[in-house]
């Protein structure tokens, strides 16, 4: 396996981390971290997530992006610019972007699930982009996919209204561009939430709302909600969640492979 470092712009946070497998050709997991939009929290939170993937033959491109401590609306620009450069740069380094995965966890998942709504932005909001690259699968583990709903109930000790610059009755059209239970989710590819329930950190209504939200635009959707689980399995290779994860991988990017 390899590792590489490469820029999508010119800030320091701007980059975004390789982990390819000596795999002829393997497919492409793209991987959001979370950290609830703060700055303390980096893209090594999910290295282990990815040096599993990678040694069971997936080529893992994981973002990093600017969180908070930048004004609303740096983190999702950072994010649409982070993916569209891994798929552009994916053939140069063997890999084959036709088959195609999105991850994101907690923040990462508010984050992925609005970068499944770029093609049903209007023309006039930050990140539209009318060829905005679709997946195979979005996997979401405890996202915070309802940011209105989330800076109402205090989620993150107010997290939300950092990362958004107000409250919802503050900045309405702010959360309108990219609350991702307020944009029309853009068509294709399976949708899957996994969510402990146990998690005090993202409440499970989280994902509830957003798989409505989901099915109500005829998305092909589903939530398994993981008994005992909290916030953070996912982040261990090893822990059942992953595994369910992983399984879904394999079987919608690498058919038939044990």
């Amino acid at each position: 396996m390899r590792r590489l470092v490469e820029p999508y712009g010119d800030h320091p946070r701007q980059f975004g981390e390789w982990f390819l497998p000596d795999a002829e050709r393997p497919p492409l997991v793209v991987l959001l971290h979370g950290g609830y939009f703060r700055p303390v929290w980096r893209l090594d939170l999910e290295e282990s997530t990815a040096l599993d993937l990678a040694e069971r033959g997936f080529a893992v491109w994981s973002v990093e992006y600017r969180t908070y401590e930048f004004p609303w609306p740096t983190a999702m620009l950072d994010v649409a610019a982070g993916i569209d450069q891994g798929l552009a740069e994916a053939a140069g380094h063997g890999v084959d972007s036709s088959r195609r995965a999105l991850l994101g966890h907690s923040a990462g998942g508010a984050l992925a699930a609005w970068a499944t709504s770029r093609r049903s932005l209007p023309a006039d909001r930050p990140g539209y982009a009318a060829d905005s690259p679709g997946f195979d699968l979005v996997v979401l583990h405890a996202p915070v996919a309802c940011l209105e709903i989330g800076s109402r109930e205090g989620l993150g000790d107010g997290a939300i209204n950092t990362f958004m610059g107000g409250r919802p009755e503050d900045v309405p059209e702010r959360y309108a561009a990219c609350d991702p239970h307020a944009l029309t989710p853009d068509p294709g590819g399976r949708r899957v939430l996994l969510h402990g329930d146990a998690d005090v950190d993202v409440p499970v209504s989280q994902s509830e709302t957003y798989l409505a939200h989901l099915r109500r635009h005829g998305i092909d959707a589903d939530l398994t909600v993981i008994p005992g689980d909290t916030h953070y399995e996912i982040l261990d290779p090893t822990s059942r969640v992953s595994g369910l994860r992983r399984d879904l991988l394999t079987e919608i990017l690498r058919p038939g492979a044990e």
